[in-house]
């Protein structure tokens, strides 16, 4: 196909390879014979609709989009773009991953500002369809053309990108200080889910004055909420979760925050904040479901807290309670293993009785770990499993296991660039390199090797503390 040729032509050559009328195919193609006259021979020629092309691009026996690059030039480069031919166009080639076209009619738009709210339309489109790679373009594209920086627009804009990148640890990290800024411009339908989310990812990257600083603001922002609820009926609030989700998260990380800082006694009274919200008023079915949700959460992370103080007569209630509520197994475990191996004692009669469990972990393949918060385990929990499980194996001895472990825990870190346990596991290594097969040693040095080509592919961003 000759770069310079046109849908027009192509449709000329096709009749005429074939040795077929205008007529036959226009009944091939499903087009109305009028109509693929006049894109034929009036001049100009009739605008050609999205759905046409499909019609016509099926009729000759090409590959569906493989006109598209043709259709800008023509359509939306040369001509002047009409929104009711180019949304639907935009749509069509986020269905069929037709980046590059989507780029190109971006750029062209982009000489206009007026252009940027059917932009945000179409963006906020495909994200509902799942189309985020596509959206991406668009939201950047409004991010950039975008002249009102207290615009919502632009709030909503960052907050999709974040939306969609806060499972990629690469790229997180920047999205949510990009987001950050924005937080308090959005309209309360995201603003909750917003601050639960930056939340999350500061969780994990152990930043825990950030994390505390979210969590505050989150409870903070659904108490308010509550409070204009009962006063004016609850018609104005259209969140993503229950408003009562966002009022238990609120207190449920911060009691986190304090945990993993070693501050326990602060954390239990946190607990407390989410442990009995059965006065929450205007509960619905769902709203009852976080509210029983979070009773389970509040009694394990009571527990939780009492082994991590070095409370051993609550180990037999813990594990009642997590044969009881398997999802949490794993978190429970690590808790476990943290507490025996900071007061010095042994839980392998404990780690017994999940043996099978444990077996499934070790089988369950990376691509269908879930990254949300709390639904099963995420990379970052197992590898923070894997790590305080191989300074136990070290504490009884059983060196091979340690090492594994300790490989094991370097592996995930590496993959996904979780800076703090790839210091820790290099660290333990050395100080057991001895033990280690030449296997293992061969394994080290490549995983070693993957730690440097992380270096070089992702610079040091200090504005937002992390990797870029």
């Amino acid at each position: 196909m000759e770069k310079n040729t046109t849908i027009r032509a192509e449709i000329e050559k096709y009749i005429q390879t074939e040795g077929i009328s205008m007529q036959c195919f226009a009944d091939a193609s499903k087009v109305n014979p009028g109509t693929l006259s006049g894109i034929l021979n009036r001049n100009p020629p009739r605008p050609i609709s999205v759905n046409q092309l499909d019609l016509i691009t099926e009729a000759m026996g090409l590959e569906e989009g493989s006109l598209f690059e043709m259709y800008v030039d023509e359509c939306f480069i040369h001509s002047l773009p009409h929104w009711r031919r180019l949304r639907p166009f935009l749509l069509r080639c986020s269905e069929l991953n037709k980046l590059e076209c989507i780029r190109s009619v971006l750029a062209y738009l982009m000489d206009d500002l007026s252009n940027v709210p059917a932009i945000f339309e179409t963006a906020e489109a495909m994200f509902e369809d799942g189309r985020y790679e596509a959206s991406m373009l668009l939201y950047d594209c409004v991010i950039e053309s975008e002249k009102y920086t207290h615009s919502e627009r632009l709030a909503i804009s960052y907050f999709r990108i974040f939306q969609i990148q806060i499972k990629d640890n690469q790229r997180n990290l920047k999205a949510a200080v990009q987001f950050h800024l924005y937080r308090s411009r959005l309209p309360e339908i995201y603003a909750l889910e917003g601050l639960h989310m930056l939340s999350q990812v500061f969780a994990l990257k152990m930043q825990w004055s950030e994390m505390e600083m979210y969590a505050d603001e989150l409870r903070e922002l659904a108490q308010a909420l509550y409070r204009n609820r009962n006063r004016f009926g609850d018609e104005h609030l259209e969140l993503l979760k229950p408003l009562v989700y966002y009022y238990a998260q609120g207190h449920l990380l911060k009691a986190s925050c304090y945990e993993f800082q070693g501050k326990y006694e602060e954390s239990k009274q946190w607990i407390e904040g989410y442990a009995d919200l059965s006065w929450f008023e205007g509960l619905d079915e769902e709203g009852w479901k976080v509210v029983n949700l979070h009773r389970v959460y509040a009694q394990g992370n009571r527990l939780c807290i009492e082994i991590k103080m070095g409370n051993t007569s609550a180990i037999y209630e813990y594990i009642t309670y997590l044969r009881e509520h398997p999802d949490e197994t794993l978190e429970g475990l690590n808790t476990l293993l943290e507490s025996a191996n900071r007061f010095g004692y042994f839980v392998d009669a404990e780690l017994g009785l999940f043996s099978q469990q444990l077996k499934n972990f070790w089988e369950l393949a990376p691509e269908r770990w879930d990254t949300h918060y709390r639904k099963h385990f995420n990379a970052f929990r197992f590898a923070s499993f894997c790590k305080v499980f191989a300074e136990y194996y070290f504490r009884k001895g059983d060196y091979p296991e340690g090492v594994g472990q300790t490989l094991h825990c370097l592996q995930l870190s590496v993959d996904n660039s979780y800076t703090e346990h790839i210091i820790g596991c290099m660290a333990l290594f050395e100080q057991h390199r001895n033990f280690a097969t030449p296997e293992q040693q061969q394994l080290y040095q490549s995983l070693c090797l993957g730690v440097r080509a992380n270096e070089k592919n992702h610079a040091y961003d200090h504005s937002t503390g992390g990797y870029l």
